[in-house]
């Protein structure tokens, strides 16, 4: 009989890590979005802590840096999905400068809060006003009284203009991810992998429609190719496990499909143990009840896992080429 054991199942857990360590290419920016930020003042089970470093090392390289903490809660009225409050503060980042805070400490939204984090720059010399500085990059690091650690990249957008521009064009007090103000949000997104014992959340955040519903349709692949869809739909931010969104994110439910005998092998013996997958996250509807609906929203997203100290990880989903030009922040 063929054993798998806890340490082969912890070895997994690394392994879905990996990813993350790599270089993946990403550029400084004005913009940066944090896809899963907690914060909860006084529990010591939870330690976020987030970094943002001003790579401009000019003597006129100073920036303000706006942090725009968007702190979800489900919604008392049947008329919205889902309450998204920000909490704001802004810091200023001299050149070279790095900044690092405990999301418990630094987000004023008060009591247990989760959902995402915006930093964005700003003109020092000027009142609210964007500017474009792509010098800003960033991380977080997330630890836990059971001694489990991941650390997650910020995602980075690119101011459009010349540098020190204003990039409010339309002067709606938004930023607007439209290809004139900054860069466009990707199409769809790609989960590069999963493990199915594994498990973990997805995190999914909306850039269009402000808190309308937005539905997302997943094409999944096995690893024999064999083709599979599920579908969901979330309001403004959402963390939610794998095996709620569809049972083909599981090992069970893997195991009903025709897979490859011989994947995942973690015993060495040429035969699979465990089933795998990767997954195509494609937005599709962003739902009103009073405006009229919106096609092909734009959305962040990231993969984490901090519910079981053996297994934490957390990275970030990878992108199409193709951009959506409807995305804005706040929405």
């Amino acid at each position: 009989m063929r054993l798998i054991t806890k340490t082969s199942i912890a070895l997994l857990g690394l392994a879905a890590l990996a990813p993350a360590a790599l270089a993946d290419g990403r550029e400084p920016g004005s913009v940066l979005f944090y896809p899963a930020v907690q914060s909860q003042l006084g529990n010591v089970g939870v330690f976020n802590v987030v970094s943002v470093t001003n790579t401009n090392r000019a003597g006129s390289g100073e920036t303000d840096v706006h942090f725009e903490y968007v702190n979800v809660s489900t919604s008392g009225s049947p008329f919205l999905f889902a309450n998204c409050d920000i909490s704001d503060r802004v810091e200023t980042l001299t050149p070279a400068d790095t900044l690092s805070v405990l999301t418990s400490c630094h987000n004023g939204g008060g009591g247990a809060t989760e959902g995402y984090l915006v930093v964005s720059a700003m003109n020092p010399a000027e009142i609210d006003t964007y500017w474009s500085f792509n010098h800003l990059i960033g991380s977080e690091q997330v630890v836990t009284a059971g001694g489990g650690m991941y650390s997650l990249n910020a995602l980075p957008f690119n101011a459009i203009g010349a540098q020190g521009t204003d990039t409010d064009l339309d002067n709606d007090g938004r930023r607007d991810f439209d290809g004139a103000e900054y860069e466009g949000i990707a199409d769809e997104l790609y989960i590069d992998s999963y493990v199915g014992v594994l498990g973990g959340n997805l995190v999914l955040l909306s850039l269009t429609g402000g808190e309308y519903l937005t539905n997302v349709s997943f094409i999944i692949y096995n690893d024999d190719e064999f083709q599979l869809s599920a579908t969901y739909a979330f309001s403004c931010w959402t963390s939610t496990p794998l095996a709620d969104i569809s049972g083909f994110f599981t090992d069970l439910g893997l195991k009903t499909t025709v897979n490859d005998e011989r994947e995942l092998d973690i015993t060495c013996d040429g035969l699979g143990d465990v089933e795998t997958g990767w997954a195509i996250v494609r937005p599709t509807t962003a739902l009103s009840i009073t405006s009229p609906n919106i096609s092909n929203p734009a959305v962040l997203g990231a993969l984490v896992n901090d519910e079981n100290p053996q297994f934490q990880n957390g990275r970030l989903l990878w992108e199409s080429v193709a951009k959506q030009l409807n995305g804005s922040f706040p929405n």
